[in-house]
């Protein structure tokens, strides 16, 4: 799908919230995944979820994967890169890793959480901290936003800040720089189920600078995305189908037609459950 930046993976954490009192027979992946902008919510208790890009290929009629997609293949056509998550037995994730087409890890994400909460994430590249990111919660323990520092001295890079609707959903991300200035937003719309249908991207001076737009079927699983790029004024759209499941009824295979066909993905998952 749309790739989201490096930096934004890197600083966003689980705004739905950290572990809970029971184990969760749900796994959500959404905040702190590519998955941000159309969060999918899996069924079962999974430990390791793994999806990997290849373009798409016909054999007897039907989609198959064909060559593995590269790094550069994928930024070039803007989709998502290879992805491991990992997650405890509460549905938390605990580490996500961004992966090439030779399984060599590019970045990290690694969480710390400390009585159901995050309390440190830290950013990895090849094995060294680049930043971390330590979050903050209101006196009712609801995550409200963190603060992104540089492990030299500790420096402050960033700043975000949460804001939720009268239902519980994140509907707004403010960013700042350390100079605590706004730099930019990303407003959010829900529909009743609580599906991310839209997201606006702003600069600080309230300026638009695209629009992502989701489709969803009855299941509620994506169907389909359009990006509406104000400058240059362009447009991409994604259509997105399921092709195979699992016994928990979890997509193993993912076609995306990009552009009506322009470029053509398969995405493999593999999952491994509690």
């Amino acid at each position: 799908m749309k790739k989201i930046t490096i930096v934004w993976i890197l600083m966003i954490i689980l705004a739905w919230g950290c572990s809970q009192e029971k184990p969760v027979e749900k796994t959500i992946l959404g905040m702190g995944t590519d998955y941000v902008y159309f969060p999918q919510v899996l069924n079962g208790k999974i430990k390791e979820l793994k999806e990997t890009n290849y373009w798409a290929a016909e054999k007897d009629g039907k989609i198959t994967k064909g060559n593995p997609a590269t790094w550069e293949d994928l930024d070039s056509v803007g989709s998502t890169r290879n992805i491991v998550a990992y997650f405890d037995n509460t549905g938390s994730l605990t580490k996500y890793d961004l992966v090439d087409e030779n399984n060599v890890i590019r970045y990290s994400t690694i969480g710390t959480i400390e009585n159901g909460k995050y309390v440190r994430l830290e950013d990895k590249l090849k094995d060294s901290t680049y930043q971390y990111t330590i979050p903050e919660y209101d006196s009712q323990g609801y995550l409200v936003g963190g603060k992104r520092y540089s492990p030299i001295v500790d420096t402050l890079l960033t700043s975000y800040v949460i804001k939720y609707d009268e239902n519980g959903n994140y509907n707004k991300i403010e960013f700042f720089n350390f100079k605590n200035q706004l730099r930019g937003y990303q407003a959010f719309s829900l529909n009743e189920l609580g599906k991310v249908i839209e997201t606006k991207f702003f600069t600080g001076d309230d300026t638009l600078r695209q629009t992502f737009v989701n489709n969803y079927n009855d299941k509620g699983s994506l169907t389909g995305q359009k990006i509406y790029i104000e400058k240059p004024k362009s447009s991409v759209s994604w259509d997105v189908q399921d092709l195979e499941f699992d016994d928990h009824g979890n997509a193993l295979m993912i076609f995306s037609n990009i552009d009506e066909g322009k470029f053509k993905l398969v995405a493999e998952r593999t999952y491994i459950y509690y």
